[in-house]
């Protein structure tokens, strides 16, 4: 198997695998990752057998660690349906040989939690327990199976009774700057902390996928309360962004927005997604609650290193 470091002059070939990897993901186009380039000393690594791309790897590297990748909220060995166990180990042993070649002694992995396979794809978790991998973070994934029927705590049917009551109305968006403005002002007040993206960021990549980056707001009447920005992918909707502002949130306009989002997605994606939570012994139970009263529950997102001489 020969791995090789990805160019530009991979690219088209890169991005039509990862349209038809099982377990692929609009956020590992070149397009997406190049919006932060800058940030990341790039190591992304394709795996061709006998001329074949079987495999690909979005990756970054410092230091003497390969990382999958710091820059994407997960990442991993991309494959197709062909792939199999002992066809992932070949991958695994062709990277180690690569690696060691580049003097790099580490591998840190961030698996690609289930939701997003389009059809089972744990052989590279299987690979890595086999050859002795650390598991270094499990953090929950808070899933909604949209295919099933919703069951939603009192409070919830509450809140959505009261927003429905205030005449408020969901719907798409291009003010991105409004609302990254009351989704700042949301996390340094509670966090301290800055959105991932800037705003400028942000509408470059909804430019550049506008059917998978999309806003929904909330209303009333032409002011906007708040909202999530969603990242669609083949069965999966994450809310990579939800913000309300005080007024918002008085109304039950969060509930009220979640609920139209399940409905308007119900029927042509699988699950909703809002993202990670810590995992054990640190667990935002007030903030995790809320998922669940709106019908989510625990799926895993598992972080490994692995460490040679």
């Amino acid at each position: 198997m020969d791995v090789i470091k990805y160019t530009s002059a991979y690219e088209n070939e890169w991005n039509a695998f990862v349209q038809r990897a099982k377990n692929g993901h609009f956020m590992f186009q070149r397009r997406y990752m190049g919006y932060h380039s800058s940030r990341f000393q790039d190591e992304s690594l394709l795996f061709f057998q006998k001329n074949r791309l079987v495999a690909v790897l979005p990756a970054h590297v410092q230091g003497e660690t390969l990382y999958s990748h710091n820059g994407l909220t997960f990442g991993g060995v991309l494959c197709d349906a062909a792939m199999t166990f002992l066809g992932m180990r070949e991958v695994f042993s062709a990277l180690k040989v690569y690696l060691k070649s580049q003097n790099i002694h580490a591998l840190v992995y961030k698996a690609i939690p289930a939701c997003y396979h389009q059809l089972p794809s744990n052989e590279d978790v299987a690979v890595l327990t086999q050859l002795g991998a650390e598991m270094t973070a499990r953090d929950l994934v808070s899933v909604l199976d949209l295919s099933a029927p919703r069951k939603y705590s009192k409070g919830v049917k509450w809140a959505v009774q009261k927003a429905k009551k205030a005449a408020l109305e969901v719907r798409r968006s291009e003010n991105l700057s409004a609302f990254m403005q009351i989704m700042q002002e949301l996390l340094q007040t509670k966090y301290r902390v800055y959105p991932t993206h800037s705003v400028e960021e942000l509408r470059q990549l909804a430019r550049s996928f506008p059917e998978n980056i999309v806003l929904y707001g909330v209303f009333q009447g032409q002011e906007l309360l708040g909202g999530t920005v969603v990242f669609v992918t083949e069965q999966v909707v994450h809310a990579q962004y939800i913000g309300m502002g005080e007024e918002g949130k008085a109304l039950g306009a969060t509930p009220y927005l979640l609920d139209k989002i399940f409905s308007a997605y119900q029927g042509q994606k699988r699950y909703f997604s809002f993202g990670t939570s810590p995992g054990p012994p640190y667990i935002n139970e007030q903030l995790y609650y809320f998922k669940e009263s709106m019908g989510a529950r625990a799926m895993l997102q598992e972080r490994y290193l692995l460490t040679w001489k």
